[in-house]
């Protein structure tokens, strides 16, 4: 996949986050923070095209740091968005970002009143109903994705 490279040189660990950032905690802690960002990065990240169901529209650059025995340190990761047309507009058959049908449909009803979102419903807004293709055909649920 997007981070195959990565993956081999340290076991299955590098996993991107949304906003550049620099992480120094020592030992393992890092790798499992960098693990831990996946679910984010893929839900803000990936959506459903035409051929693909997790299809990822962002590019990532990762930089990670070793002492000089060889553990892992720390990271700096930066993250692209690069279909930021995805945004107003989805081709029939497509779905936007994955995040904003997860919240609609993961989010406690205390959530959604704080985000301003309760009394609404996914077919509400533009931005996720345009297309008619709310649901995935990968048979991954967004509710139990947004509660992970």
């Amino acid at each position: 996949g997007t981070l195959g490279a990565v993956s081999e040189m340290k076991a299955d660990m590098a996993r991107p986050s949304v906003d550049r950032q620099a992480s120094w905690i020592l030992g393992s802690e890092i790798e499992v923070k960098i693990l831990e960002a996946n679910p984010i990065l893929e839900a803000f990240g990936n959506a459903r095209t035409v051929r693909n169901d997790n299809s990822s529209r962002f590019g990532k650059y990762i930089e990670l740091f070793f002492s000089q025995r060889g553990s892992l340190i720390g990271a700096a990761i930066e993250t692209y968005l690069l279909e930021k047309v995805r945004l107003i507009h989805c081709e029939e058959g497509e779905r936007n970002y994955h995040i904003f049908y997860e919240i609609m449909d993961g989010a406690s009803e205390h959530e959604l009143k704080e985000y301003l979102l309760d009394g609404y419903d996914k077919e509400d807004f533009k931005i996720i109903n345009q297309s008619d293709t709310m649901y995935r055909r990968d048979g991954v649920d967004d509710q139990e994705e947004f509660d992970s």
